[in-house]
């Protein structure tokens, strides 16, 4: 058992032990059976997995005040760790720079081995907030700006592409763009990439978008724009958000400028792409807790992203290939 853990990078076994196994294995040539490999896997899944290690989630969005974005990636994420037979604690922590030497013996005295880093208030460095070097660490945001975590996050820039063309292809020539400056900044400017690409080379008219300070644009700026530059359809961060626009600019929904949400949050009468957060919690999870067993921790020196595809949910703000609204 204990070269099998060894051989395996497992935390259980001590660095010095660890170290001897795999050099004795390297010098007998050992390589590990793939076919066994899978054998065994199928063996632990079979049986119900005890407590391993606890995985923590830190944010730092108030109690009660997470979106059903957030929302879906907690459930979704406890209910795997448990699966994998790992405890599961969130943990707030105080959205301000600096040490938090209060958290830090928290996750220590709960024994969290694993952290799951979750959306946060501002996009915000968290490098001198704690010894990284002792968790195995996923954020499933950009908003972590340092350090360079393993990330699970929303493939925006896909998504983004994706409304643009199934947009062009129900008509619509100019497509505009309303978003906070801090929300592009968190979804690392992936919704005005895709739609300036759209705009300058997916043969749509060029729009300059509306990039706003604040979380929502200010009303003469908004009606500034919306008569320069003349959108048919106007895609927005959210279904609460488009719903503001249609309200400022008296647009009627459905009516002759599109709407489409950006990240939708379950149905309504917003056409728009879903994010699937729960499979990103998910995923997430099983990151974590692949790495908790290897024995990788700290920051990476090549840190990976894994993006997950959205999901087009059909509304009756924007018209559909072929189709009109009525």
């Amino acid at each position: 058992m204990t070269v099998s853990l060894a051989l395996r990078n497992h935390p259980r076994i001590s660095t010095a032990t660890r170290l001897r196994v795999q050099r004795a294995a390297a010098a007998l040539g050992y390589r590990p059976d793939p076919q066994i490999a899978k054998l065994m896997h199928h063996l632990r899944v079979r049986r119900k997995p005890g407590y391993q290690a606890s995985i923590g989630a830190l944010t730092t969005v108030p109690v009660g005040e997470e979106n059903s974005y957030t929302r879906e990636i907690i459930n979704q994420a406890h209910r795997r760790a448990e699966e994998l037979g790992y405890g599961f604690s969130l943990f707030r922590y105080a959205n301000t720079l600096g040490t938090q030497p209060a958290l830090q013996r928290m996750l220590r005295t709960r024994g969290v081995e694993g952290l799951l880093l979750l959306p946060v208030v501002t996009p915000r460095s968290v490098a001198e907030m704690i010894d990284w070097s002792i968790f195995s660490v996923v954020t499933t945001t950009y908003g972590v700006l340092a350090p360079q975590f393993h990330r699970v996050v929303p493939h925006q820039f896909g998504n983004a592409l994706r409304i643009c063309e199934r947009l062009a292809s129900g008509g619509y020539r100019r497509i505009g763009l309303v978003l906070p400056a801090e929300h592009d900044l968190r979804v690392h400017h992936g919704f005005s990439a895709a739609v300036a690409w759209q705009n300058l080379f997916g043969g749509t008219d060029f729009i300059r978008p509306l990039i706003h300070p604040g979380l929502q644009p200010v009303e003469n700026d908004l009606a500034r724009w919306f008569k320069r530059e003349q959108p048919d359809v106007i895609i927005a961060a959210g279904d609460k958000e488009c719903r503001f626009i249609a309200q400022r600019l008296e647009l009627r929904v459905p009516g002759r400028v599109g709407f489409i949400s950006a990240t939708k949050a379950g149905w309504s009468i917003f056409a728009g792409i879903e994010e699937q957060p729960g499979e990103i919690g998910v995923t997430a999870i099983e990151q974590v807790a692949g790495m908790i067993q290897r024995g990788e921790k700290g920051v990476p020196e090549v840190p990976k992203v894994t993006m997950i595809d959205g999901r087009w949910i059909d509304g009756r703000s924007a018209r559909k290939p072929g189709r009109s609204i009525s």
